[in-house]
């Protein structure tokens, strides 16, 4: 038996009943995250919009500032911003909802459990702000189309990372009965 079977069997397994990355328990809590994030997603473009008309009622519009080469416009400010707002709403309905029955097998610090989604966050905010300064910034694709292209990475990703660190009841305390 190689080394990758036997991380993937138990010892009461046959090699029928393998389980693959994607099992039946991580396929529901990825069908849950996506239905936040894609409640998050509606949420982003209205931050995105509300934070694109302040700005342009300030008088704000296309490039705010440079940052060494990269100019910084008031569609990557304002996707910033909406990605914070919603960064939050995530965590919290993810904790309660989609990882529900990993919250019940362990007890996390929910302030070290928030860091490390945050973590997670950021590097899905790195991915899609870098994904809409190529598609908008950078070729002239439309707004929400590069926002949209961003979400679908990011999503993947985060979930991904959160599902094998940020809630991973291994990483947490057994609870006392």
């Amino acid at each position: 038996m190689n080394q990758e079977n036997s991380i993937d069997e138990s010892p009461n397994t046959t090699p029928s009943e393998k389980s693959s990355f994607f099992d039946k328990e991580r396929n529901l809590r990825l069908s849950k995250f996506v239905i936040v994030s894609l409640v998050g997603l509606g949420l982003n473009y209205l931050f995105l919009f509300l934070m694109l008309l302040i700005l342009e009622s300030a008088g704000l519009t296309d490039v705010l500032f440079t940052v060494w080469f990269l100019n910084v416009s008031d569609v990557l400010v304002s996707q910033a911003v909406a990605i914070a707002i919603v960064m939050i709403y995530n965590y919290i309905i993810n904790k309660i909802w989609t990882f529900k029955k990993q919250e019940k097998e362990v007890e996390f610090n929910t302030f070290k459990q928030f860091i490390k989604f945050a973590i997670v966050g950021a590097s899905g905010t790195v991915i899609n702000l870098g994904l809409v300064y190529v598609f908008y910034d950078l070729i002239g694709w439309n707004e929400y189309l590069a926002v949209t292209i961003g979400f679908i990475v990011s999503v993947l990703t985060n979930f991904i990372l959160n599902d094998i660190w940020t809630f991973n009841p291994k990483f947490g305390k057994e609870r006392e009965e």
